[in-house]
């Protein structure tokens, strides 16, 4: 199937790829069918959430458990059933960035993630529950440094001679 977007002009993408998201995205609550893509920049392929039936919203997203080691989304109990699941475990979660000429000051939500159900190809941005998450999270201004409030296995080890 291919697609037309703003940024990389038509592409072709696997019917598999597309989910349906009934409520849209906060912002964009009538593009209700995003595609989930890899784009390679530089030698560095980069995943993006891109509207099926318009060129934008395009959103460049990243896993939230590679850019915060210890992240765990807890959902309410209706955001679970109306992605069908049971548990967190039975979705995918993407963080969407907020780019920044410095690549240093890139940020991403965490605390509304986007939870994708695999299994019926639905999904949906949520808001966690968990209140230690903020909205824009600087993995790489952060490097070693958990935000505030976040699990304990995140903080950086001291450096030897600290104490």
């Amino acid at each position: 199937m291919n697609i037309k977007t703003r940024d990389f002009g038509i592409i072709q993408i696997e019917a598999d790829s597309v989910y349906s998201f009934p409520q849209g995205v906060y912002g964009f609550e009538d593009a209700d069918s995003f595609a989930v893509f890899m784009h390679e920049e530089d030698d560095v392929a980069f995943v993006y959430l891109q509207s099926v039936h318009a060129e934008t919203p395009c959103f460049l997203v990243f896993s939230p458990f590679d850019m915060l080691p210890g992240y765990e989304p807890d959902m309410s109990k209706d955001d679970l059933s109306l992605l069908g699941v049971a548990s967190e475990k039975d979705l995918i979660f993407l963080a969407i960035a907020t780019v920044h000429p410095d690549a240093r000051k890139l940020s991403i939500n965490i605390k509304s993630p986007v939870a994708l159900n695999p299994l019926r190809m639905t999904g949906r941005q949520v808001i966690l529950q968990n209140n230690d998450y903020p909205v824009r999270y600087y993995p790489f201004l952060d490097a070693g440094a958990p935000p505030a409030g976040a699990p304990e296995q995140t903080k950086a080890p001291a450096a030897r001679g600290e104490g």
